[in-house]
């Protein structure tokens, strides 16, 4: 193989490459000059690439944050204050227990009928 033919083929390996490698986005600074906000506002603690709830609004709406409604915020569920006795007083232990013996009861009747 020619040396100019290789040449061509790294040029459209590299080509092909280029075309298929995805865009990087990057955060633009005038979004935050238009909307007056701060970075943080739109994107994540992770950075620039990724967008919390009103980024990906604004950037699905044509850029304007104009109609956004914050999800509801879910409230944590209270514990109970104090402990309900419901009126079963039965341990696992004896439940157990009982299961136990009441298979062993059945393996031992399965075994004797094939005796």
């Amino acid at each position: 193989m020619n040396k100019r033919r290789f040449n061509k083929i790294i040029i459209l390996i590299a080509l092909v490459f280029l075309l298929f490698t995805p865009s990087l986005a990057f955060a633009r600074p005038e979004y935050a000059v238009k909307e007056s906000r701060n970075c943080p506002f739109c994107h994540t603690r992770d950075g620039p690439p990724q967008l919390n709830e009103i980024g990906v609004y604004y950037v699905t709406h044509n850029h304007s944050a104009e109609g956004y409604v914050p999800a509801p915020k879910a409230t944590p569920t209270p514990e109970p204050i104090k402990e309900i006795e419901i009126g079963v007083h039965m341990t696992t232990w004896d439940v157990g227990m009982r299961a136990f013996s009441i298979l062993l009861l059945m393996l031992l009747v399965v075994y004797l009928i094939r005796l």
